[in-house]
């Protein structure tokens, strides 16, 4: 748990996610020195701890603060480094020190106000950079979510490894994966059951780091404001197509949907008929979407097929 429970400013929630966008999620003192208070909020809430110190420090003397390399004293063995004038001692200097994320700190306020089933043991996955939180329930949802948290989903190798794991813990149903990256980087590929959001969209501004459980069921159900002319909800329930909204109540009706909009939004939209109904875990007793989408009032405006393919018209 944190130590406190002060807010978190604008400033200092950028600088997180600016940290946890990267590989190590790490900063050093001298960059932390930079960020007005932004990094001593973050410490002082437990959100950044120490993780010992780097090879480099400033020299504080008349080499005007040029970063200088730190190696053992030929006599005493100790960590210092070489000025114009003497041996500088560098062990505690707050430029070398290293900060890393406590990312189960940061994952516990976002989600302290939200009811998850796993909400005092997550479960981490890539060295606790996704943390699992189990289910979770939300305001205006009859059905749990799953929901995680993430960081440095926006770096490419770290995405390839999320994408990995999505494989092997497919969701049940719609998963939410809370994005510790700064929000304008946040452009993902469609992952089928899981809908991305940037903590910053759906962020309690009273309290500056919590996830508010209004907002994010909102957010579930009105998509990004980036949304281009195709957006899908995670579990296919949702198609918006050019500002117009579409509705998708079946489970197999959202699988189906969130097939074509995948393919759409990978540039590859036409798809097979029989291959969509499979997807869509369909019986031997449907063989066309239009037996599937039968009774929907909607469908036919966005989606079509003709002999044996079918694809999102946009």
């Amino acid at each position: 748990m944190t130590r406190t429970s002060s807010r978190i400013d604008p400033d200092a929630r950028r600088l997180l996610a600016s940290i946890a966008g990267t590989r190590d999620a790490q900063v050093s003192g001298l960059a932390l020195a930079h960020q007005r208070d932004g990094g001593s909020q973050l410490i002082d809430a437990g959100l950044l701890v120490r993780r010992g110190s780097t090879a480099v420090t400033v020299a504080e003397d008349d080499l005007d603060d040029t970063v200088t390399s730190v190696r053992f004293h030929p006599i005493t063995g100790r960590h210092r480094h070489l000025g114009n004038t003497a041996w500088q001692d560098a062990d505690d200097s707050a430029s070398r020190q290293i900060y890393a994320l406590d990312m189960p700190a940061v994952a516990r306020r976002a989600l302290g106000g939200i009811d998850c089933s796993l909400g005092k043991e997550p479960m981490p996955y890539l060295e606790d950079a996704v943390l699992d939180f189990g289910m979770a329930r939300l305001p205006k949802r009859k059905a749990r979510v799953g929901i995680w948290i993430a960081r440095a989903l926006t770096a490419p190798r770290s995405f390839e490894l999320f994408r990995q794991l999505v494989a092997r813990r497919p969701s049940e149903g719609l998963r939410v994966v809370i994005s510790l990256d700064p929000a304008e980087r946040l452009r993902l590929p469609f992952l089928a059951g899981h809908e991305v959001v940037a903590l910053v969209d759906v962020v309690d501004h009273e309290d500056g780091l919590a996830v508010a459980p209004e907002i994010l069921a909102a957010r579930l159900l009105t998509g990004p404001s980036h949304k281009g002319p195709v957006w899908v909800s995670g579990d296919g329930g949702m198609l918006i197509v050019h500002g117009g909204w579409h509705e998708f109540t079946g489970g197999k009706q959202k699988l189906a949907v969130a097939r074509l909009a995948a393919a759409w939004l990978a540039g590859n939209p036409v798809l097979s008929v029989a291959d969509v109904l499979e997807e869509a875990e369909c019986g031997a007793s449907v063989k066309r979407l239009k037996d599937l989408f039968a009774g929907h009032p909607t469908w036919h405006e966005v989606i079509r097929e003709s002999g044996s393919n079918c694809w999102l018209e946009v």
